[in-house]
């Protein structure tokens, strides 16, 4: 089964029923690691548990090194310009079909990944990569507003974030799709609309909330938040829901509107020099005890259906990692746009230099 390009959700019942089959599948032969000493991970900011890294060095003798970036348009500019530097990195569903058509991605190996078998049915051959070709599901996790309930009340909408009472209290994200999609979900429209009239609308929005933003930023709204500096933030809720492990009064909130699902992938660019480390590495991390730990440390939920089952039932219960059923029903899937990523490019660009 697909994951769904619009709404319906049956495939996370389906996958937390596949948790309690799974979790009682064992390894077989893991592959081997290459002899190259190091592994060259290209990934977003704590989507990592350094004590994974270390487990996985002390196992297989191989240290890993890690760079990240803040989009998925950072992370597609880096492989045109650095191709063969990285081993591992971690796109989101609609730039690995961007990766993938530009030739920027080396064929997964699945006899090389055999931890493949733990993904969910649910989150297997998606659209972006029919039959896992290329990449390995990994997080995924949903966009929305953090704010502080201590300052505002509970926002509903998107509309919160061009409030002018909250004037240099908001961020949003640095995330061309992500910031466009939400203006975009505001006024009524898919976050995948490729209608210039409705692009049009969008930048006109964006154009006037930009004074009452405080920063564009996809990794520093956390420190912003947590210092007060800021009220309200277009926030990831991995991001969210560690937050409020430090200041529970940190909410999390899905706009009545709709917003976005995301899922990240594992995947080996082309030329990579580890390609054979990468393939290892990847097939650690989908070990359903390692999964788990990564919900843990990261906050997002995970592709491994195993991992569910090894969860404590508050982080399994907890809305911002595992949104309600009627929460779910509203969210989209971004989708690779094609000749209209040049009109998103130019509205960003307008926004940016204004």
């Amino acid at each position: 089964m697909k994951p769904p390009a619009g709404n319906g959700w049956p495939w996370l019942q389906a996958a937390l029923a596949a948790a309690l089959l799974l979790t009682g599948c064992g390894r077989g032969k893991e592959p081997e690691p290459a002899v190259e000493p190091t592994l060259r991970l290209f990934t977003w900011a704590a989507y990592m548990d350094p004590a994974v890294l270390q487990d996985f060095t002390k196992e297989f003798r191989v240290k890993v090194t890690v760079e990240n970036y803040t989009s998925n348009e950072e992370l597609l500019a880096n492989l045109q310009g650095k191709a063969g530097e990285y081993d591992v990195i971690v796109p989101s569903d609609y730039m690995v079909a961007t990766l993938r058509e530009q030739g920027l991605l080396e064929a997964l190996a699945a006899e090389r990944v055999p931890n493949l078998k733990y993904v969910a049915p649910a989150f297997r051959d998606g659209p972006f990569d029919p039959g896992n070709a290329y990449c390995a599901p990994y997080l995924w996790g949903t966009t929305g507003i953090a704010y502080d309930s201590e300052r505002i009340p509970a926002p509903d909408s998107w509309r919160a974030l061009w409030d002018s009472r909250y004037r240099g209290r908001i961020s949003m994200l640095s995330d061309p799709r992500e910031t466009i999609g939400a203006a975009l979900k505001s006024l009524g429209h898919s976050i995948n609309s490729t209608d210039p009239k409705d692009l049009r609308a969008a930048a006109d929005l964006l154009r006037r909330q930009k004074p009452l933003v405080k920063a564009y930023t996809s990794d520093g709204y956390d420190e912003l938040l947590l210092r007060g500096e800021i009220w309200l933030a277009h926030a990831w809720s991995g991001d969210a829901a560690r937050m409020a492990q430090q200041k529970p009064s940190l909410k999390y909130v899905l706009p009545k509107e709709g917003s976005t699902i995301y899922m990240e992938h594992l995947c080996i660019p082309k030329g990579a020099p580890g390609k054979k480390n990468g393939e290892v590495f990847i097939n650690y991390l989908l070990r359903p005890e390692v999964a788990a730990r990564l919900v843990t440390f990261t906050r997002h939920a995970s592709s491994t259906a195993g991992a569910l089952a090894l969860l404590p039932p508050a982080l399994l219960n907890d809305p911002t990692v595992v949104p309600s059923e009627a929460r779910r029903a509203r969210l989209e899937w971004m989708q690779e746009l094609g000749e209209a990523a040049r009109l998103y490019e130019r509205v960003w660009a307008d926004l940016k230099i204004r």
